[in-house]
Formats: structure tokens, C-alpha cells, sequence
């Protein structure tokens, strides 16, 4: 092989190694390029569903490293009287990994029929989370709780968690809209029903109550027999007659009518 020959050689194979480490590297940074992609932002929240002052554990995946993260509760604002977003947690930083873990306290709120929407934004953006909700459980205590009650004391029973005033839902596909309601049974028996209220104006359908957000006050008298009495509530719709027994909720509350006592 002469001189120029192998000079020829020498400069097409310094030419094609040129080549190959070129498309390697261009290979190379598309594979790094496409594990940097990011992932799409994502938060859950366990448990999905319970009462008011339920601790929800929140999860975080997918955010930026080190970003400012405030998650935001859709649901009552007392100062406006409405329906909107607010901050429920604010000062959480993500990991290195695009991580965080944080917990939140269900706020007293509407239950049933008002979908809580949790959002997040990252160092003051929108992430367009809307995805992660929680459903509130209404339950329900007496008040005062004494261990016997006397014939015809006032008692309240107050409901945490009660369905807004006429805000309608479908309870599935091909069923008509409903207005969602607690129904109430005293011992057995259909006693009547109550919503919540958006605005602070007393409205005299079921019971009277005039409360709102999701808080409703029932007061009565203890009526009936000595012994012990029982008041269970029930999700049901306003057009139907009497109580739906499908779904009981803040499991019952009991109290004992205290009977007369020897030489009294």
C-alpha cells in the first residue's frame, strides 16, 4: 500500500470514528433528554372520605425540586358566604425527588352533595391538580350530654357535615337529578329532615335550623317513655316521601328519659 493509500485510509476511518462518537452523543443526550422530561404533577389524600376534623395524610409526586407547594380546599368561606377555593396549607417545600408528605385537617364544611376539591400550585403556579377530592361524612352529637335527660328538657342535636340547601347531584346514570337531604327517624320512627345553608337566613322548611356550612341545629324535647331513646339520620332526596333507609350515617345517637326514682 503506498503513502497516500494509507493516508486515505487513516482520514476515512478517523472520519467514520468521527461520525460514530457524533451520533452516539447526539443518541445519548436524546435518551438523557427524555429521562429529564418531567413528570406530571400528582397529589392524593388518605383517607379519601370522613367526618370533619379528619387528619388527611397528602401526598405529593411530580413537583419541581425545592418548590414552594400550597395546597388549596374547595368548599364554604364563612367571611363571603360562598363557595370557593382558599389555602388550607401553605409553607410545603418539595424533595430532590419532586416529593412531599404533609397532612391537612377536614374543615367543618357541606357534606354530600359538595365535591372538596384539593389543588396544588407550585412557587406560585397553577399545577391544574383538581383531581384529588374529599368527600365529607355528616355525624351528629347531642348537646348537653348528661347521662339521663328529664321528660320535655330541650336537647340539641347538632349535625356536622349536613348537605347544602339546594344544590343538586346525580345519584347515577340515567337517574334524574335529586336534592340530597339528612332524614331523621326518634326512635323509629320518621321525625323529619334538615339541609344547611349557604347564606345565614333562617329558612322554615324541615327543621328550622338557620345554620350554615354544612352545621345544622336541631333543638327538641325529650319526648317518650322512661328509658332509652335513639335518633338516627339518613341520606335522601326531597322528593321522596318519607325517610330512605339505604344509607345511615354518623351511626345514632342515644339518650336515657330518666323515670322516677323510689319516694319521689
Amino acid at each position: 500500500m503506498n503513502k497516500f493509500t494509507s493516508k486515505y485510509v487513516a482520514v476515512l476511518i478517523l472520519g467514520i470514528l468521527t461520525l460514530a462518537a457524533v451520533g452516539f452523543a447526539f443518541t445519548n443526550t436524546r435518551v438523557q433528554n427524555a429521562q429529564a422530561l418531567p413528570v406530571s404533577a400528582a397529589i392524593t389524600l388518605l383517607p379519601p372520605v370522613g367526618p370533619v376534623h379528619t387528619s388527611i395524610t397528602v401526598n405529593g409526586t411530580g413537583f419541581n425540586s425545592g418548590a414552594n407547594v400550597i395546597l388549596y380546599w374547595f368548599g364554604y368561606i364563612s367571611s363571603s358566604h360562598s363557595l370557593d377555593y382558599y389555602p388550607i396549607k401553605t409553607g410545603i417545600t418539595a424533595a430532590s425527588d419532586g416529593t412531599f408528605l404533609t397532612t391537612i385537617i377536614a374543615p367543618f364544611d357541606f357534606g354530600i352533595n359538595v365535591l372538596h376539591n384539593v389543588n396544588a400550585t407550585q412557587s406560585g403556579s397553577g399545577t391544574g391538580i383538581t383531581n384529588a377530592t374529599f368527600t365529607i361524612v355528616p355525624t351528629m352529637q347531642l348537646s348537653p350530654q348528661p347521662t339521663n335527660y328529664k321528660e320535655g328538657q330541650e336537647v340539641f342535636l347538632q349535625i356536622f357535615g349536613a348537605p347544602a340547601q339546594g344544590i343538586t347531584v346525580s345519584p347515577g346514570p340515567g337517574a334524574p337529578p335529586e336534592v340530597p337531604i339528612l332524614k331523621f327517624t326518634y326512635d323509629n320512627s320518621y321525625w323529619g329532615w334538615i339541609w344547611s345553608h349557604i347564606e345565614p337566613v333562617p329558612v322554615a322548611t324541615g327543621f328550622p335550623t338557620g345554620d350554615i356550612g354544612g352545621n345544622a341545629t336541631i333543638r327538641f324535647k325529650a319526648t317518650g317513655a322512661s328509658g332509652l331513646h335513639v335518633i338516627r339520620a339518613y341520606e335522601g332526596s326531597i322528593a321522596t316521601i318519607g325517610p330512605w333507609l339505604g344509607c345511615e350515617i354518623g351511626g345514632e345517637v342515644q339518650f336515657k328519659i330518666a323515670g322516677l326514682e323510689k319516694g319521689e
